[in-house]
């Protein structure tokens, strides 16, 4: 008997908990931030972006389409000079919302996708490897259809050479800090719902 109640508040409270994105809701954005390498050579800081779009799947649930590009830069570790990997990638990302009904959207998100690499090292040709990522979001929106959109992610490769390194099997990825807007589209229904879930909160 207990079991069951217990999952029963566990439901009940997961569903007050998730934000009350409903289903449908469509936007797309764009962002800007930096790259810091994570590997055998010694991290340094590169400008890299992301182009999104993004679709609301369940009352908690929103799942995006990422195309990125942009730099990975490093340092070698006995001179210390200065070098990067040019980078494009596109992933899906699962993005899971925790705060309910309120203009601060934050949420954790699950991401896979296939990255290009090219090294700046001369004679090296450039490679693909599968990535898999996870990280946080805030949406903090200024407008009913527009937020400002801060994230931190991890992306781990398959590969060890994403610094033009070939002697080490250590794998190798890079941390993203990013700021965007992103723009909703809304229709007149979606409105109507979402102001009787706001005035029900209060």
């Amino acid at each position: 008997m207990r079991i069951p109640f217990f999952l029963f508040l566990f439901f009940v409270s997961a569903s007050f908990l998730f934000s009350q994105t409903l289903p449908g809701k469509f936007g797309f954005g764009a962002d800007l931030g930096t790259s810091i390498f994570v590997g055998q050579s010694k991290p340094d800081v590169q400008p890299i972006g992301s182009a999104y779009v993004r679709l609301g799947v369940l009352n908690f649930f929103s799942i995006a389409g990422k195309f990125s590009g942009g730099w990975v830069g490093f340092k070698d570790k006995n001179t210390n000079l200065r070098n990067w990997t040019t980078i494009i990638s596109g992933e899906l990302q699962g993005e899971f919302h925790i705060i309910p009904l309120s203009k601060s959207d934050a949420y954790f998100f699950i991401s896979s996708g296939l990255i290009h690499y090219q090294p700046n090292v001369s004679n090296y040709m450039g490679k693909n490897t599968p990535t898999v990522g996870f990280g946080l979001g805030l949406n903090m929106f200024v407008r009913h259809f527009l937020s400002v959109d801060f994230s931190s992610s991890y992306n781990l490769t398959t590969r060890g050479d994403l610094d033009g390194n070939l002697n080490t099997k250590d794998k190798d990825g890079f941390f993203t800090l990013k700021l965007g807007l992103s723009y909703y589209f809304y229709d007149k229904e979606y409105i109507r719902e979402a102001f009787i879930r706001g005035r029900r909160s209060k």
